[in-house]
């Protein structure tokens, strides 16, 4: 639950005393006044025994009553057309590919047909447009790591007659030393003294960067963000409609937990304000942890993909002189390449915990079409297969072929878990449309055209290279000597 946002204006000396050198060091760095009362009302809430969680006794589970469902608004199409022209697609592009190897933008990364991520929104930006011929905004919210190189590989795309900017940044906000709580220093790599706050830092950097008051005195009053990962997410008419038509403040998407999603964040409603709210994975007390992972009690999960009525989010945000979003504490290593490396705790807040502040928020239960997320090589190699198919619109959705759950993937983390050790080991893709589970033991490359049925285990513990000939067709166990 959000907490108090008088925090902002606290007068304690050692409150003061020890943020003291966190607010030079911000503004060192060119930090607008706001980010750094922003950062002082978390580290308050941090200081002062706020560990960022929200119990069971907190919260109630949601009921499919509760919710819209995506299958029942295709009435609300027409309406979704009509506001096509005063929408705009916000893309969170962030991230880098460190879970894989790499340290530029993760939306570089090739996912289907030789296509990266930042490909495939860009065409999907550019279908939609000439579909509909209404010219809305493509932006994307970069870190500092991202921008270099998501704007290099932008090219000559560009927003055309909305006089919308492709980018504005994210914030950052310093590390904290776990033994004292002063700033993290590390002047081998003074970069890694910063930390992204999460995809919560939207709202204020739309605020700072001035492209909420752009958006606003150009007509586009709505937007919809997800992402840059998660290339089922697209415009669409009925879930845009719905907003407009019920005249709703902020629409979730959000789609039934499977085992795979269930450390997701998950939908709930507050107990006290009757509210919705978010509650992320870290956000749960350790000892009940079997109970957040309970998918038959907690049955939704966030897709991180909403809709947001830009002029109620702009009064939210006056309101409250910041969006109030629920805190969350990440212990990390200072550099999270070296484990031996000072402890640090990062501050972070979720995009998605805003819900709580938008009277009449609603969420939408949304088909699995709509969330083909990539966050391993594990997942990777499944978007890449035939599990997953390119439709006209550039999405990338579930092969309708397929009626069962999707095969589950565990992939040595020794030879795959980075990007060009993956792509080694797999020049093309295996069938798995027909494959239950596919795991991988030791070092196994694959050729060309080759099918998995069933369950398929490979296990190499071999010195060298197992390597799966053009043509074959895998099922059950095989050991490679």
């Amino acid at each position: 639950m959000a907490q108090d946002i008088s925090c902002v204006s606290v007068d304690d000396p050692r409150l003061s005393n020890l943020f003291r050198p966190f607010a030079l060091k911000m503004e060192q760095q060119g930090l607008p006044p706001i980010v750094i009362n922003t950062f002082k009302c978390y580290f308050n809430q941090f200081l002062y025994g706020a560990q960022g969680k929200l119990s069971d006794r907190d919260v109630l589970a949601m009921n499919d009553e509760e919710l819209a469902d995506y299958d029942s608004m295709d009435q609300f199409k027409d309406k979704g057309e009509q506001a096509l022209d005063k929408t705009a697609v916000i893309k969170l592009n962030g991230g880098l590919g460190t879970s894989m190897g790499l340290e530029s933008a993760k939306s570089l990364i090739p996912v289907k047909d030789g296509l990266s991520f930042l490909d495939l929104i860009l065409l999907q930006a550019k279908t939609v447009r000439t579909h509909y011929g209404v010219e809305f905004p493509q932006v994307f919210m970069n870190s500092f790591k991202t921008h270099m190189d998501t704007m290099l590989k932008v090219g000559d795309f560009h927003n055309g007659t909305t006089g919308i900017d492709l980018a504005f940044l994210q914030h950052r906000y310093p590390k904290i030393m776990a033994t004292d709580h002063t700033p993290a220093s590390w002047p081998q790599n003074p970069e890694l003294e910063w930390n992204p706050p999460g995809h919560g830092d939207i709202y204020t950097a739309m605020i700072t960067s001035g492209i909420l008051d752009a958006l606003l005195e150009k007509g586009y009053n709505y937007a919809f963000i997800s992402n840059s990962d998660n290339l089922g997410a697209i415009m669409n008419r009925r879930l845009l409609g719905y907003m407009v038509h019920h005249k709703l403040p902020f629409l979730m998407e959000v789609a039934r937990r499977t085992e795979q999603d269930k450390k997701g964040g998950h939908l709930c409603r507050l107990k006290q304000k009757k509210q919705l709210a978010l509650r992320e994975v870290a956000q749960c007390p350790d000892n009940e942890m079997e109970s957040f992972c309970d998918i038959e009690k907690y049955k939704f999960f966030n897709t991180n993909s909403i809709w947001i009525d830009l002029r109620v989010l702009q009064s939210v945000f006056v309101s409250h002189r910041m969006m109030p979003l629920d805190l969350i504490i990440n212990p990390k290593n200072l550099d999270p390449r070296d484990p031996s490396s000072p402890k640090v705790f990062q501050l972070e807040t979720a995009m998605g915990s805003a819900i709580t502040n938008f009277l009449n928020a609603q969420a939408v239960i949304v088909p699995r079409k709509r969330f083909a997320p990539v966050k391993t090589t594990n997942d990777l190699l499944l978007v890449m297969s035939d599990c997953f198919v390119r439709t006209e619109r550039e999405t990338i959705v579930p092969n309708p072929v397929r009626t069962t759950t999707m095969p589950s993937i565990s992939l040595d983390g020794n030879f795959y878990k980075k990007i060009d050790m993956f792509l080694d080991r797999f020049p093309t893709p295996p069938s798995l449309i027909k494959c239950d589970s596919l795991v991988i033991e030791g070092d196994v490359r694959f050729e060309d055209n080759v099918g998995c049925l069933g369950d398929v285990r490979l296990v190499n513990n071999g010195s060298s290279q197992a390597v799966i000939p053009s043509g074959s067709v895998l099922r059950g166990e095989t050991v490679f000597a």
